[in-house]
Order: structure tokens, then C-alpha cells, then sequence
């Protein structure tokens, strides 16, 4: 970033910290008290400058020194000259990548869940389109019938066509996990809600528990993802995203080539939201579990191999926060998850509505926030009831738009 961005993000997130114990919250102990200064200069250089103390560059000195006094002003204290050693700061991208290893016998499950997912998708209507070789990824991924040949090389998809005249399609982007499995059911009830609206479901196996490829850049998976919809002459579009899917969304959101197409979006356990605050790189990366589903979140997403890579290497916060004010324009919907164990629900929701009290449905213009109390991460899908609400969401959104389409590519 230039010096120019750099100041104007400081800004943004500056005006949005609401109670520095929550920002103090990336320094471990996490007293303000026990930061000193050449601590706050540490993780600012990785904040902003994406880089360790010994390749800071003396032109930063004076620009790093005046977003440090703006941070003693919102603390109300002056922090002492010098290095706490006792004190850390969360680094995601430059700090160890830390993975537990895993059986063979862990792979095969995952196989095997795979190929089950992929014959739900065959008997839903859905083809299968890759220009990856089988053995690409570990565990291989076999299908019942042969991928379909895309004219996108870089990214795999299931396709549903589209043939409705009077609706848009959906995109979706799914979160870490074990790929499309927890996600079947939530699409067989759109199917059945119009059969003729189509689906186009990205792949990301980087978060799916396989071993695979490095991941694309923002700017890759942007070009990739505008070769898909225009090879089956998608020109507009409902976005629907869940966890780090809502990431993906956001990067739609900042292309404007991309963003002009999208009708309106569903962003479901979103990520983006506020990331300037500490709550999504400690829960999900560095948080020691304690109780059983932090345990399972622990185990089977944040030390998986390929997602540990995936998250302390390719998550970069500046690139992929999301503000209120990126959502004007277009209908938003927004589900969040009241016990939410990654995303700090009570600060998101606060800054999307402006409210105290929490409703279980707010509107304002374009922007609507579904509030889902007493549910963790991911919980929402769980159950048909726990999903109408989605479903009736994201149908409501494909009526939107212009003219319809007739795409069956």
C-alpha cells in the first residue's frame, strides 16, 4: 500500500474502535498497560507495512510514530519507550504456520465424504466442471462421470444450468470445511423452492481438508471466477457466501466489473466484517480450545494442514475487510449467528445496525441483518428450519434484476 492508503485505512479503523480493550485483545498479555511502544511499532509494521522490525525502512519512522500518538490519544495513555519481551502480538501472516498432522485413515474419510458429496450434486442436477488432473489433490478426488472441460483452467465448479426467464442465478461461495457436504441440503431446498434457478458452486479445496496447490490471489480467483460466468453467460447474478466465502464476496464487492453484475448478496457467519479487531485471527488461529466445539473447530480446521498454510500465509486482513459503507447500492443480506465462536457477533452486529438491542430481523434500505441467537458458526444449516429463513432470503434475491436468463452451457 502507499502511504496514502496506509493513512486512510488507520483512519477507518481508527474511527470504528469502539473500546481499545477489545483492539488491546491483539497483544497477549493483553493489558494496555503492558504495551510498550516498540511493541505497538512491531505489529503496526505488520499491520500496515506487511513486514518484521529489521525491514522496516527509516522513511516509515515518522508516519509509524504518528499512528502510534493517535493510539495513545484513543487509550488515554502515554506507553513507555522500549520492548516488553513478555508481550506478543498476533502476526497471522508472519508468525510460524502451526498444523497438527494427520492419519491416513483421516484422508480416506474425507475421500470418502467427497465422493459422496459428489454424487449428491449428480443426482441434484449439478455437473462437475475441472481442467485439474485427477491426482492434483491429495486425497485424489474420483468422480461417478467424467468432469466437464471449462474454459477456466484455475478453479473447479459444480454447475446447475440456468432456465429461469425471470430470475438470476446464484453463485455460492462456501467456507472452511470439508468442501460442498454441509452445504447439500441448503442447496436440494433452493432447487425445490424453483427448480429452474441455477447454481453455480465454486470450489475452494485449499480450505477443504485436501492437500492442494498453492491458492490463487485475489486478483487471480477475480479473472477466474469472470471466465466462469462468462462461459455460460451469466451477466446477472446472486451472490451467496458463507464464512470465508464472504471473503471471496468481498473481493466481488471492491471489483466494479464484478460487482455491476451481482444483484444482491447473501453473506451468512461473515468474516469481513471489522477485521481490524482481534476476535477472527484469535479464535480461529490462536485461541488454546477449551470446550468441545472449540475443540472441533481446533482440530478439524485450524491445524489442518492445508487451512493452517491457507490462513497464517494467503489471509491478508487489509485485503479482504469489508465496510458498511461497500454495501450501498445493492440489496444486502446479512445472517449472523448469535454465539458465534469466531466472529465477534455483538461488535458486527452493533456496527451493521447501529442498534443496542438486538432484533432478531433489522432493515434499513438495501440492508437486512437476520440475528440467529444461541447459534455457533456454521449452526444455521443444521436444520430445514434453521435454513427457511435462508432459503427464503436468497430466493427473494434472484427476483431481482432485469431481464432473465436462458443459459444451459
Amino acid at each position: 500500500m502507499s502511504k496514502k492508503e496506509r493513512q486512510a485505512l488507520f483512519s477507518r479503523c481508527f474511527t470504528q474502535v469502539r473500546d481499545f480493550e477489545l483492539a488491546a485483545g491483539w497483544f497477549h498479555p493483553s493489558s494496555p498497560t503492558d504495551v510498550k511502544k516498540e511493541n505497538m511499532i512491531e505489529w503496526l509494521l505488520w499491520a500496515l507495512f506487511s513486514c518484521n522490525p529489521e525491514d522496516s525502512e527509516e522513511e516509515w519512522e515518522q508516519e509509524l510514530h504518528e499512528y502510534v500518538h493517535k493510539l495513545e490519544e484513543l487509550m488515554d495513555l502515554k506507553l513507555e519507550p522500549g520492548l516488553n519481551e513478555r508481550v506478543r502480538s498476533m502476526r497471522i501472516t508472519l508468525d510460524p504456520v502451526i498444523m497438527v498432522h494427520r492419519p491416513l485413515v483421516w484422508y480416506t474419510i474425507v475421500w470418502i465424504v467427497d465422493g459422496y458429496t459428489s454424487v449428491y450434486m449428480y443426482r441434484h442436477g449439478f455437473a462437475h466442471y475441472s481442467r485439474h488432473a485427477w491426482f492434483a489433490h491429495f486425497p485424489p478426488r474420483l468422480f461417478p462421470r467424467p468432469s466437464k472441460t471449462t474454459s477456466e483452467p484455475r478453479i473447479s465448479y459444480w454447475y446447475r444450468p440456468h432456465k429461469s426467464t425471470t430470475k438470476r442465478p446464484i453463485v455460492f461461495l462456501h467456507g472452511i470445511g470439508i468442501g460442498l457436504w454441509p452445504y447439500c441440503p441448503y442447496f436440494s431446498e433452493i432447487i425445490a423452492a424453483d427448480p429452474d434457478v441455477g447454481i453455480i458452486a465454486i470450489e475452494s479445496l485449499n480450505i477443504s481438508m485436501h492437500m492442494s496447490p498453492p491458492p490463487l490471489d485475489r486478483e487471480e480467483f477475480l479473472a477466474a471466477l469472470t471466465n466462469i460466468l462468462d462461459f455460460h453467460g451469466m451477466d446477472q447474478i446472486v451472490v451467496s457466501g458463507h464464512s470465508y466465502g464472504t471473503v471471496l464476496a468481498a473481493h466481488m464487492f471492491k471489483n466494479p466489473a464484478l460487482s455491476s453484475r451481482v444483484v444482491a448478496w447473501q453473506l451468512m457467519d461473515p468474516i469481513p466484517f471489522l477485521l481490524h479487531l482481534p476476535a477472527v485471527a484469535y479464535n480461529f488461529v490462536y485461541r488454546k480450545p477449551r470446550t468441545a466445539n472449540e475443540w472441533q473447530l481446533w482440530y478439524f480446521a485450524s491445524r489442518d494442514a492445508d487451512i493452517a498454510r491457507f490462513l497464517s500465509r494467503h489471509f491478508f486482513w487489509t485485503d479482504n475487510i469489508l465496510w458498511k459503507e461497500d454495501l450501498k447500492g445493492k440489496p444486502v443480506g446479512v445472517v449472523l449467528s448469535g454465539s458465534d465462536q469466531i466472529v465477534d457477533v455483538a461488535e458486527v452486529r452493533r456496527y451493521l445496525t447501529g442498534e443496542k438491542d438486538m432484533e432478531l430481523q433489522w432493515k434499513e434500505g438495501d440492508l437486512e441483518v437476520l440475528f440467529c441467537p444461541g447459534l455457533d458458526h456454521a449452526q444455521v444449516f443444521d436444520t430445514i428450519q434453521l435454513r427457511k429463513p435462508l432459503v427464503d432470503m436468497i430466493m427473494k434475491f434472484c427476483e431481482l434484476g432485469g431481464n432473465g436468463l436462458d443459459s444451459t452451457t
